[in-house]
């Protein structure tokens, strides 16, 4: 299929971008996908929208698309997106900040549970320390306790806590902490301490997660993976097979690190890794998918270098212990010196032996991927299937030759049988600098 033949290919809003640290960014509820998104001024309404935190909705039983801004213009960054969350009142909870570059957290409540257009005024809360990425998960174990993973103090991963389903908010502590020690032949000396860390829950008793140590390009990072859990009304932190480690820290001096937990794929300089994507399979169990930078090793020290052969590894825990298997060419990075920036995946929320890629090469050779619409090199999309636990893969192109790259897919998770996949469709030159529109598949091919 061309981009100008994909008569599924709707655009939910001509002028958005997302990050991939805050979830939920797309959801559905009552009948309706609700995307989260940030616009540049690059895109249409150019000034007008720059920096706008907009929640756009799409009604599957009539088609029409709606558009709120939250916050007009907090900062022109794709970090900025909200995570989104449903109360049990059935009315839409947004939380936002900036990149980092202020304490507070934000956040606005839908009006009513069937208005999305219609918003309660912000409210914000100091966190401590520099904010940025929202993940919000709830714990009906814990009294429907609703945490918000977030960066801040240290800059570090920390949590904040709601006992009202995200009416208000108080500092709960901090996950993990980093510290290498200074000879640490990992380190490359240009960036890092803080890792990146991306979570799942099953809405019961256990939030999941998967970090790096920290920023790729200051670490040779390797994969790791752990679990907040409730027990005996208290929430302790364990390993993948369920080992107690010890408490989650209620302040913000904890001392555990990321190699505490399991470790799932140890890298090196030419294996250096980054966290995707994480969801649990029917069972409850934890599948992840991350990359690798394949080519940074010799040319480490220069940042603007490396990152043309990255790949996509998927990762499954089948009760004892991770079952790891390299998934496909993920292409080139997408600019420098974000060298280890793939286009991303995406694990299918509801069957989890189906993934969705954006990548630049041919999933199965590597071989770049030309367009015969302009000769251009672009990123596209594809759907993955295994049968095999991740270990062989049948790939269908969902894109191809297309005109403008295709990136940073997203399945909406809130209703089993519709899982709608969505992506970002233009060019993006940075996190500050894109011209981008989210577009969705209602119906997307699952093998």
């Amino acid at each position: 299929m061309s981009e100008k033949t994909a008569p599924t290919s709707i655009v939910i809003n001509n002028n958005g971008g997302w990050c991939w640290y805050q979830d939920e960014r797309a959801l559905i509820h009552q009948g309706r996908l609700w995307v989260a998104s940030v616009a540049s001024g690059r895109g249409p309404g150019g000034n007008q929208r720059v920096g706008n935190i907009e929640v756009s909705t799409y009604d599957f039983a009539s088609g029409q698309t709606t558009r709120s801004v939250l916050h007009a213009h907090l900062q022109e960054d794709d970090h900025c997106v909200p995570g989104l969350y449903v109360q049990p009142d059935g009315r839409v909870l947004a939380v936002y900040g900036k990149h980092s570059s202020d304490q507070l957290c934000r956040w606005r409540i839908t009006e009513s549970p069937n208005d999305p257009t219609t918003w309660l005024p912000e409210r914000e809360l100091d966190v401590g320390g520099k904010y940025c990425y929202s993940n919000l998960y709830s714990l009906d174990g814990a009294a429907d306790r609703l945490f918000n993973f977030h960066r801040g103090r240290g800059y570090k991963p920390n949590y904040l806590v709601s006992d009202d389903h995200g009416e208000t908010w108080r500092y709960g502590g901090k996950l993990m902490t980093w510290n290498p020690k200074p000879d640490d032949p990992k380190s490359t000396g240009h960036d890092g301490r803080r890792p990146y860390v991306r979570y799942a829950s099953n809405h019961r008793d256990t939030i999941h997660f998967a970090t790096t140590e920290e920023h790729p390009r200051g670490y040779d990072n390797s994969i790791y993976h752990g679990t907040a859990r409730l027990i005996d009304d208290k929430m302790m932190l364990c390993h993948s097979d369920g080992r107690v480690i010890g408490p989650l820290s209620s302040s913000d001096k904890a001392e555990l690190q990321p190699p505490s937990f399991t470790r799932v794929y140890e890298g090196n300089r030419n294996h250096v890794a980054w966290t995707v994507d994480l969801r649990l399979d029917a069972e409850g169990l934890p599948v992840m998918i991350f990359s690798t930078q394949r080519d940074g090793g010799d040319v480490r020290d220069n940042l603007h270098a490396g990152g043309n052969d990255l790949r996509y590894h998927y990762a499954r825990f089948d009760g004892e212990r991770w079952v790891e298997h390299e998934m496909a060419f993920a292409g080139r990075a997408l600019y420098p010196p974000e060298v280890d920036y793939p286009g991303l995946a995406v694990i299918h929320p509801y069957a989890v032996n189906t993934v969705y890629i954006s990548t630049d090469a041919d999933p199965v050779t590597g071989k770049p991927l030309i367009s015969a619409a302009d000769q251009q090199r672009h990123y596209e999309i594809f759907c993955g299937h295994t049968k095999d636990f991740g270990k062989t893969w049948s790939w269908t192109p969902i894109t191809q030759n297309s005109k403008r790259d295709n990136l940073r897919p997203i399945v909406a998770p809130g209703d089993p049988s519709r899982a709608p996949l969505l992506w970002l469709r233009g060019k993006l030159d940075s996190f500050v600098h894109y011209n981008l529109r989210v577009v969705m598949l209602a119906d997307p091919p699952k093998r």
